[in-house]
């Protein structure tokens, strides 16, 4: 072989190479803009658990003003739907609501004598314990306490990351009292208390309940109670 004949060949060679490393670049990025495609095209389904097309004011400033305290406590039906926090996906809890009233000074007094203060209150994540009647119910894990006080008034909206299965109910906590409560409505509107049978309506027994706090525990919701709901939302983002 010439001389001649190798450096065209040495060139040939190199022009090959070239060629094999073009089509390499331009495979690898067919299959990143397929990735990005199939990333973008899967969307995280989002439902918001609790809401419906309008929300009833809360007691307060009105008489009677009433609060919930010294509880946890969830929806068991609205007049849209029963259930109304059943999750129905496995997914996380990334943000939840509360429908607060505006109390007078002296409500304020009042609640705050009687329950304790701050105002505060906390998710809870519940699943029920299978045949137990009363119900009872295990906390799983809960968020962290938010102090009402700056938020009276308004509808407010905390951020979470709790993770939450498939059939868990998600409850709000209230350690001391929160003005997130609307009565006289329709008997379609039913909410259960963490109290035990028979604790439901005495203000004694009221006053000394205890919510349910520690996870990994049991508590019986034995209280059971029609036309108020809990003014409050929870908004899941499935795994998938």
């Amino acid at each position: 072989m010439s001389r001649t004949s190798r450096r065209a060949f040495a060139a040939s060679s190199g022009g090959g190479r070239r060629v094999v490393v073009a089509l390499g670049i331009a495979v690898l990025a067919l299959i990143a803009l397929a990735a990005v495609a199939s990333a973008a095209g899967v969307e995280k389904t989002t439902v918001t658990l609790g809401e419906t097309p309008s929300t009833p004011d809360p007691s307060c400033p009105d008489l009677p003003c009433q609060a919930v305290g010294s509880v946890t406590g969830f929806q068991v039906s609205t007049d849209q739907n029963h259930n109304p926090f059943l999750v129905r996906t496995d997914g996380t809890i990334k943000s939840w609501t509360l429908t607060l009233a505006q109390p007078t000074n002296s409500q304020r007094s009042f609640f705050n004598g009687f329950f304790g203060t701050p105002p505060e209150a906390r998710l809870a994540i519940l699943r029920v314990v299978p045949g137990t009647n009363p119900p009872r119910y295990n906390l799983r894990r809960q968020g962290a306490v938010k102090v009402l006080s700056p938020y009276l008034g308004q509808t407010v909206k905390f951020g979470a990351s709790l993770k939450v299965e498939k059939g868990d109910i998600i409850g709000v906590t209230v350690p001391t009292w929160a003005p997130m409560f609307s009565q006289e409505l329709s008997t379609g509107n039913v909410w259960r208390a963490s109290r035990e049978a028979g604790a439901c309506t005495n203000s004694t027994d009221i006053r000394q309940g205890r919510p349910q706090e520690v996870p990994g525990k049991r508590a019986t919701y034995g209280c059971k109670y029609s036309t108020a709901r809990l003014l409050y939302t929870a908004t899941l983002v499935a795994d998938h």
